[in-house]
């Protein structure tokens, strides 16, 4: 008997499977076809049938199998698969074993189920609710039947198959749920793939097609890794042989370079290499442009524009640096070519690289400008700042690659409440958002952050290790002040964190505003407040 349960356990796990594998680009479709969610009942049908053939007989008149199971599997296609399912069923229980009583009751108790299990994957939304509450519509139909055939002999037969049905349908559950989430990070990962080719395509191209510009990109030794056309051109240097080379020494005017170097020496007391004398700026935000006298191969000298820029990966790490080169003797031409490269690094310096919306850096200058200009015009100012709940949970259970998928969705529905308004939203960092509304008072800016906190709950991320809501949601705050003497841009910003901070402490998945009796001593508060009491 053991050995046949087995055998219905592995039919079931590799239908599963098999199911999760044929149907896994109609899994994340809201709405399946008709035709299609007929043809899962009569797989679903055809299947119970063939568990069947693997049952455990107790007497003359009662068998058990997954049967019932195969009927619960099918509901995820409708009510019309799960009815197809149980009518299958309900046949091939009559052709196996012949109009007899037993029979009837256990066709007619496959067809009910079928019925049963259809109505409540439509009235339940909650995957393991359904899943429950449809195993135990099972049992009692099943039993019910048993009690009719047997009488009270069937407690022991009914014993059984209360055993057989919840372990065997908690298991079909948890198996299709690790099957379907398998899909889904596979369908992620695919689609990750995707945008990186994409992305570096486009690099490609771009590089490529820059004949006028030299765009050399070195490690933070100073060594070329990427030497594109236009530096073949400019310089008279083939690709294959300036990288792998350190480039200052490869292309720079010797005694111009010699008297900078000779300078910054002096400036800063001490020796420095070579690199240094074009990168000393950067980390005091100057340097970025710097006008310099190099030479091509053949020895010829030409004036350049050179704009150069610290390219640093998530968690401030240093990669390289990246010079984009233009030829000043090109004049008008040059001109535009640098305009246009300059506004290309302007606009990604501002730009959240994982999100797309505005970086901190963005956000800070656009919060200084606005509040000059609300001082000026005596205009309230509103800041929002809202934070992923329960987000590292969110990044344990489905990993960074889910994470950053989430942070992307979350930014798009920030993004289209606050687009058209006359403001801007920004990544504060990690999971953290902030939004800058510009002549807008409290009460609209607490509208605002509703809205936000609606439009992301609205999303429907799973996320089962919230404890706020199966979902992916929000803790939103705000402030709004009219600017005035005493209080600094920083201070509001610390107004709203304090805000977000009661909102989390309220439960999560909620918005709050701050109260003007809880104004902030000073800028510092606000930071001590967050690193004090922040809720994860």
């Amino acid at each position: 008997m053991f050995q046949l349960f087995i055998a219905n356990l592995a039919l079931l796990t590799a239908f599963m499977f098999l199911s999760s594998r044929l149907l896994r680009n109609h899994e994340r479709k809201p709405f399946l076809p008709a035709k299609l969610r007929f043809a899962i009942g009569g797989a679903h049908g055809f299947f119970g049938i063939l568990l069947m053939f693997f049952s455990v007989r107790f007497d003359g008149t009662t068998i058990l199998d997954f049967r019932q199971i195969a009927i619960i599997a099918a509901h995820f296609g409708g009510i019309y698969a799960s009815a197809v399912t149980g009518v299958i069923i309900a046949i091939g229980r009559i052709a196996m074993f012949g109009v007899t009583p037993s029979s009837l009751t256990a066709a007619t108790t496959a067809v009910l189920l079928g019925l049963i299990s259809g109505i409540l994957a439509k009235r339940i939304t909650d995957y393991w609710k359904k899943w429950l509450f449809s195993i135990a519509a099972s049992i009692g139909v099943v039993t019910s039947s048993l009690f009719f055939l047997l009488g009270w002999q069937s407690w022991k037969v009914n014993l059984y198959f209360v055993a057989v049905i919840l372990s065997g349908g908690l298991f079909v559950a948890y198996l299709i749920r690790y099957l379907t989430d398998a899909n889904r990070l596979v369908y992620q990962l695919e689609e990750s793939e995707a945008n990186y080719r994409r992305s570096f395509t486009l690099q490609e191209a771009i590089f490529r097609s820059a004949t006028g510009v030299a765009i050399i990109f070195t490690d933070p030794a100073g060594v070329a890794k990427v030497f594109n056309p236009g530096a073949e051109r400019m310089f008279g240097i083939p690709a294959d042989e300036a990288i792998g080379r350190r480039v200052p020494g490869t292309i720079v005017e010797p005694e111009e370079f010699a008297l900078k170097k000779q300078e910054l020496q002096r400036r800063l007391g001490r020796t420095v290499d070579d690199l240094e004398v074009f990168v000393a700026g950067l980390s005091e935000g100057k340097g970025h442009e710097q006008e310099w006298t190099f030479v091509r191969w053949g020895g010829e000298r030409f004036h350049v524009h050179l704009m150069l820029s610290e390219v640093r990966e998530r968690g401030d790490r240093l990669l390289g640096y990246l010079a984009i080169i233009v030829d000043r003797t090109e004049s008008k031409r040059a001109e535009e070519t640098m305009m246009q490269a300059n506004r290309m690094l302007e606009q990604l310096s501002r730009r959240d690289g994982l999100t797309g919306v505005a970086n901190r850096r963005a956000f800070d200058e656009f919060l200084d400008a606005a509040w000059v200009k609300a001082a000026m015009y005596s205009q309230s100012l509103s800041v929002i700042m809202l934070d992923i709940d329960c987000f590292k949970a969110y990044n344990d259970t489905y990993g960074h690659q889910g994470g950053d998928a989430c942070l992307k969705q979350v930014a798009g529905a920030l993004q289209r409440v606050v687009g058209n308004m006359d403001g801007l939203a920004a990544r504060y960092g990690g999971e953290e958002f902030v939004v800058i509304l510009t002549a807008c008072r409290g009460l609209q800016a607490a509208g605002v952050a509703e809205s936000i906190r609606r439009e992301v709950e609205a999303l429907r991320i799973r996320h089962i290790g919230s404890s706020a809501s199966e979902y992916v949601t929000v803790s939103v705050g705000t402030a709004s002040s009219i600017p005035y003497a005493g209080l600094s841009p920083l201070e509001l910003v610390g107004m709203a964190d304090k805000a977000l901070y009661r909102a989390k402490q309220e439960g999560r998945n909620r918005s709050e505003s701050y109260q003007p009796g809880n104004r902030p001593e000073s800028a510092g508060t606000s930071g001590a407040s967050r690193a004090a009491g922040r809720l994860l």
